[in-house]
């Protein structure tokens, strides 16, 4: 696994743990080490004190354990930092933060944003008010920039739109399959519905997208109308640097079929046909095989046309061209 590292608890810490419902934040640490700090602090300056941190660093080829190491001496802050000795992927990393958490709620977010400072309190106040059915707690939040600068007031308003003024409550299996794109950096979720469904898909590229479907059919997701911190978006987000891999993952996420009734089926195929349509416009590796998968499970003509279009040997970008000539 690699270095541990573990600071003693204090003992006023662990008191209040004996009356506090305990939140493990993981974080998982990859190449980010301008931004670290930034989030440590955030953590540091929470209003709900009973926090376990659990901090995973996969092997970054950046200063980040140094950041890390330097901060927790800095400060003394309690916390748990593994470091992986070779890159694992970042679903390996939240598992093993997963792992090493020990609280009744767990939030897992990247090395890149930022927590608004009352975002735990709020967060286990709303799990107390809910019952335990349900599984997740999240909230809106701020979308910055590399420097800080702020892009939007609302993560969900600059997105998805269509979601932003009545965000989805309850089994979210739909809205996550036509679009929604949900705040992982606000979402907690509870332990024991965490058990329940299982660990992660080891196999994937992202592991967020799965755990939300799985969670969804078993628990409630329940919307907190907050902005509870500032989702960082640069040139290095996984959403603009690995798109071919997120497409990767849904299809493997589709192939394990697990979607029920009419809705889910319907909606689960027209995102299949978009992830099918965004791998051949980003060239993957597989582009032939894909489409015709997608064909296969949807019989969409378009998957078809372009099935055919690419065993020809004609990219993405000049099918484009064509129907931008045929509609002149």
């Amino acid at each position: 696994m690699g270095c541990y590292f573990s600071n003693k608890e204090p003992a006023y810490t662990i008191l209040l743990m004996a009356t506090s419902a305990l939140v493990s934040i993981g974080i998982a640490s990859y190449n980010n080490a301008s931004y670290l700090e930034e989030l440590l602090e955030s953590i540091r300056q929470q209003t709900y004190s009973a926090i376990d941190l659990v901090i995973v660093d996969d092997c970054s080829p950046d200063n980040s354990a140094e950041v890390i190491t330097r901060w927790l001496v800095r400060t003394g802050y309690p916390a748990t930092f593994i470091q992986h000795e070779k890159n694992q992927g970042i679903v390996r990393t939240f598992s093993d933060c997963r792992t090493y958490a020990k609280g009744e709620y767990i939030s897992l977010i990247g090395s890149d944003d930022v927590l608004a400072p009352n975002m735990i309190a709020e967060t286990v106040a709303e799990f107390e008010r809910q019952g335990a059915d349900c599984g997740a707690v999240y909230a809106d939040c701020r979308v910055i920039n590399s420097e800080g600068a702020e892009l939007s007031s609302s993560f969900l308003h600059f997105f998805d739109p269509k979601f932003a003024d009545n965000p989805p409550q309850g089994n979210l299996i739909v809205p996550l399959l036509t679009g929604f794109y949900l705040p992982a950096l606000t979402a907690t979720m509870r332990r024991s519905a965490l058990d329940q469904v299982g660990e992660y898909d080891l196999g994937l590229y992202s592991e967020d997208l799965d755990m939300w479907l799985r969670l969804s059919r078993q628990f409630s997701f329940v919307y907190l109308p907050l902005n509870l911190g500032a989702y960082r978006v640069h040139n290095a987000s996984a959403v603009y640097t690995n798109r071919i891999a997120l497409n990767e993952t849904y299809f493997r996420i589709y192939h394990k079929g697990y979607f029920e009734g009419d809705a889910e089926w319907k909606a689960a195929r027209q995102n299949l046909i978009d992830q099918a349509e965004h791998y051949y416009a980003s060239k993957g590796p597989e582009v032939p095989s894909k489409l015709w998968y997608a064909f296969k499970e949807t019989k969409s003509s378009k998957m078809a046309l372009f099935w055919m279009l690419a065993r020809l040997g004609i990219g993405y970008d000049a099918v484009q061209r064509l129907l931008k000539l045929k509609n002149v």
